[in-house]
């Protein structure tokens, strides 16, 4: 990390434009791209290592997109975003400490599995429409989807996004068109406490700029990409209707684990 060349800044700016084309469109985070890429392209990167760095990243993406998408519709639903994120930071937390103490076959398996389950979740649900619960039963299905969100945040490294969006759609507590904005607000709490417990971790890797289990050299260069990436996924965002976003987010899941099988589980066999 101490010489980086031309082409690995190209291939990290690049990793940026699919984080903020990916985050602005569906609401995923990123780390979905950005995990395998840096177990790919970062030498002497672990597993953990390459997690705590993406959800490091995904702060200030989600925080970038969640601030566009306020500005263009204002009307957000700050209370359901409150309560997914409070929740989100507890299980965040208690996810990027769990596997922080596992080893990384044991961590890129979980990300695989996570991956391809989401993947077929996405392709079979059936979001009701936007209904109007309670109160009560409001925040207990805002407790329990933020929750979840945290978990598989701070353990996989991706922001939790993949299994909100979905999940806030099938209860009906948005509508498509403000799905992404609410992942990406709360992705900025989630991704800061699974990435807090990465920092705080034991460090795993040689890498230079490395703390705990966090490489704050990858950050710039991948939030550079994101910055352009972020004004296309806007864009597409507009685009993805319910039907097409499913048909997005359930291919693109399903390639990155079929990758990230090949590249990292695979050649350990």
């Amino acid at each position: 990390m101490s010489d980086i060349t031309l082409r690995f800044a190209i291939e990290m700016v690049l990793v940026g434009v699919a984080t903020g084309i990916i985050s602005a469109s569906l609401g995923l985070g990123g780390g979905i791209v950005m995990v395998p890429a840096f177990l790919q392209f970062v030498p002497g990167i672990d597993v953990n290592t390459a997690k705590g760095s993406s959800l490091f990243i995904i702060i200030f993406v989600s925080a970038l997109n969640a601030w566009q998408e306020k500005r263009r519709d204002p009307h957000s639903n700050w209370k359901l975003a409150l309560t997914l994120a409070t929740w989100s930071v507890i299980g965040g937390y208690a996810g990027g400490w769990a596997t922080g103490l596992m080893p990384n076959r044991v961590v890129a398996a979980i990300f695989v599995v996570f991956l391809l389950t989401t993947s077929v979740r996405t392709f079979l649900f059936k979001p009701g429409p936007k209904q109007k619960h309670n109160t009560r039963h409001a925040y207990l299905l805002g407790i329990a989807i933020g929750l979840a969100t945290g978990i598989v945040s701070g353990a996989t490294g991706t922001g939790g996004g993949a299994v909100l969006v979905p999940l806030v759609l099938m209860y009906g507590l948005v509508t498509n068109e403000r799905a992404v904005a609410l992942s990406n607000t709360v992705m900025v709490a989630t991704s800061a406490a699974g990435a807090l417990a990465h920092f705080m971790a034991m460090k795993t890797t040689t890498l230079a700029w490395t703390s705990g289990q966090l490489c704050f050299a990858l950050a710039p260069l991948v939030f550079i990409g994101a910055l352009a990436g972020s004004q296309l996924g806007l864009r597409v965002n507009r685009w993805l209707t319910l039907p097409r976003r499913r048909v997005v987010m359930g291919i693109m899941l399903f390639l990155v684990a079929t990758r990230l099988v090949y590249e990292v589980i695979a050649p350990n066999s």
